[in-house]
């Protein structure tokens, strides 16, 4: 199984982040043997993928070529019995091996660029929203089979996918507790102030899409000791981010702004510094940055319009309470109010048990035997086959010792 990724690392986002886990997780299965093809990467992130049975395999550099195109060739001398694209970026390329290498592809979907382009704020965003919609949607009718990142968008690509008879075979993959991040240790000492924390691209595009605006003008009507941190500003650009929350009504000393540190390390050490996560998106596919933070035992508010949100309220205990259906920057202020007026050490509690319920319910192990059960639908007889040979050669190898043995014994 060859997976395709911009990235070993979560440098550029969320898309990295569910191939690698995806790989993880398939490479713990005895019969699996997992790839992942990306156009550069580096000594120890190979040391690093090693260590899960996880293989790296870097592109050609071609000349002339954007580094994510020279995925364009696919790796020489490197048999591909599956390939996993994910979303337009790396779909693409999945559908070239399909037809080069006689594979099976499986396309993943961790966005809805139709319902992100409502909210984007560039020229034609609504227009390029659904020419990458459409692209996404016929992507998924060429693929052998499509897998969702979460429940919201099992619903909405059922829907696209009705008129070829897909809708029924969707496979819904909703990301479970990440273990890089269950062994943070939060404080139980309280502290003078509580601090909330927005985690994303400081891009100017996706300050209403995210709902960025949301929660500043929500920690403005709280005023002390309620003080926001931003993290996600490109290099540079720290003080034009602030200038879009101040001019939101939020005081200076309520605010915190930082680029953002690719070490995932420094993310769990972020995640110990702050008091609570928030995920306001007015539309979120699904929301791993909130998922990440309930990964560590961080107290989590999230938007009712994301997969998570969906998650929580239908499938897991109480989830509920820690999910926000509102676009109100009051409503929010109220939810963060009520998690910050509890005992540290009960909201630390209850967050935790959270966690387990989610993991409990969501069981990274149950829905990647869910995905291999769907390749040996996609390719009747193959592991069957593999199975039926090693037998046979097993069988032989008995026989032959069994003659040996008798002609010994003669």
């Amino acid at each position: 199984m060859t997976l395709l990724s911009s990235e070993w690392r979560s440098l550029k986002g969320g898309l990295s982040t569910v191939s690698r886990e995806l790989a993880i997780q398939l490479a713990k299965r005895p019969d699996i043997k997992v790839s992942v093809y990306l156009p550069e990467c580096s000594e120890d992130d190979k040391k690093v993928a090693s260590s899960y049975n996880v293989q790296l395999l870097e592109a050609e550099k071609l000349t002339a070529f954007d580094q994510i195109d020279w995925l364009t060739v696919a790796p020489t001398n490197h048999v591909m019995d599956y390939v996993i694209g994910h979303g337009v970026l790396l779909g693409k390329y999945a559908q070239i091996y399909k037809r080069q290498r006689q594979c099976k592809w499986i396309q993943v979907v961790h966005t809805a660029p139709e319902e992100l382009g409502k909210y984007k704020t560039y020229a034609d965003a609504i227009r390029k929203g659904g020419e990458k919609h459409q692209a996404e949607v016929t992507l998924c009718e060429m693929a052998d089979q499509v897998v969702t990142v979460g429940p919201k968008l099992k619903e909405a690509f059922s829907r696209y996918l009705r008129f070829c008879k897909k809708d029924q075979t969707v496979v819904n993959l909703t990301p479970s507790i990440f273990s890089e991040f269950s062994h943070v240790q939060q404080s139980t000492e309280e502290r003078e102030t509580f601090d909330v924390l927005m985690l994303g691209r400081g891009d100017s595009e996706d300050f209403q899409l995210k709902g960025y605006d949301i929660v500043g003008k929500a920690i403005a009507r709280l005023r002390l000791p309620f003080r926001l941190i931003f993290v996600g500003a490109h290099s540079g650009k720290e003080d034009e981010v602030a200038k879009q929350f101040l001019d939101l009504g939020i005081k200076r000393n309520q605010l915190t702004v930082r680029c953002f540190n690719e070490n995932r390390e420094q993310l769990a050490k972020l995640f110990c510094e702050v008091d609570m996560a928030t995920m306001p998106s007015r539309t979120e596919g699904f929301g791993l940055v909130a998922l990440e933070a309930l990964s560590a035992s961080l107290p989590i508010l999230v938007s009712g319009n994301s997969g998570l949100g969906e998650a929580l309220k239908k499938k897991v205990p109480y989830g509920s309470q820690w999910v926000v259906d509102s676009e109100d920057p009051e409503d929010w202020a109220n939810a963060i109010r009520t998690v910050q007026k509890k005992d540290r050490e009960l909201r630390l509690e209850e967050i935790t048990i959270l966690a387990k319920k989610y993991a409990e319910k969501f069981s990274w192990d149950r829905q990647c035997e869910l995905l291999v059960e769907r390749m040996h639908d996609i390719t009747p007889g193959k592991f069957y086959c593999v199975i039926y040979m090693t037998s046979c050669t097993f069988l032989m190898l008995i026989l032959f010792n069994l003659f040996v043995s008798v002609i010994y014994c003669n």
